[in-house]
């Protein structure tokens, strides 16, 4: 073989040994979403970008996390294969047909009630006859549940969510409910958790889940769908999983 043909070859050879390894990363996708997978900086970070990453390092996995801020390009990307898990998807049944979920799951999307720290054991929530006569902060469009909106209570509506936690610190109202861990999240950066607190029942609270796509070809997938549960269930009794929100929520947790 001369020279020319040998360089083409060897040219040919790493490019093709470069796709190979490429290839057999496990690929996942999610819809950004802060506090649980964010780019910053030119990372991608989160909660579940670090849970997933002790994952993928307990079972010796190579992978790669991609953020696309579209729900149906990822459902597209799961269904065609091309991707081989997504982060934190509710279950229902159009989903299982093109999803495999696990059994565990860290976390629930909860929405809670928030009041002022002051307000700890004057203000309850068993049932929403409980909230009669309270200021209750309600954004426009948001969905919280039938029953929220059909209770007859004394709502003060806005257009924004992101005005709700400021009204409450200024007593112009009683309680608003919101999403319990983004909300913990952002009052975090901006140093005023300490003067909030959340009623333990939730309004509506709903598992999520990373799931394993069905048309995934990957090599290994079948080994790490039998391995995901029991080693989410060790990070949880050791305490792995608490730390990771602690992280980033402070010491109020859900």
């Amino acid at each position: 073989m001369n020279q020319t043909w040998l360089g083409i070859y060897l040219v040919s050879l790493l490019f093709f040994q470069g796709s190979t390894c490429h290839s057999k990363d496990f690929i996942i996708i999610a819809n950004p979403q802060q506090p649980f997978k964010f780019q910053e900086n030119s990372q991608v970070k989160g909660i579940d970008v670090e849970i997933l990453d002790h994952l993928m390092n307990k079972l010796n996995m190579a992978y790669e996390i991609q953020l696309i801020r579209s729900d149906s390009r990822i459902q597209a990307q799961a269904r065609s294969g091309k991707v081989d898990m997504l982060i934190l998807f509710s279950k229902k049944p159009s989903r299982m047909v093109y999803l495999i979920y696990p059994s565990q799951s860290y976390v629930n999307l909860t929405w809670n009630f928030f009041i002022q720290k002051k307000d700890e054991g004057r203000i309850q929530f068993n049932t929403l006859s409980d909230l009669k006569g309270l200021r209750i902060g309600a954004t426009k469009d948001i969905s919280y549940t039938p029953e929220f909106w059909n209770a007859d209570l004394n709502l003060q509506l806005v257009s924004r969510n992101d005005l709700q936690i400021s009204k409450l610190l200024k007593n112009r109202i009683d309680v608003v409910p919101l999403n319990t861990i983004t909300t913990l999240y952002e009052e975090k950066k901006r140093g005023t958790l300490s003067k909030l607190s959340y009623l333990p029942k939730p309004l509506k609270s709903k598992p999520y889940y990373n799931v394993f796509t069905r048309a995934s070809t990957h090599p290994d997938k079948e080994r790490i769908i039998r391995e995901y549960d029991n080693i989410i269930k060790e990070m949880k009794s050791d305490g792995t999983i608490q730390k990771i929100f602690k992280k980033y929520l402070g010491k109020k947790q859900i």
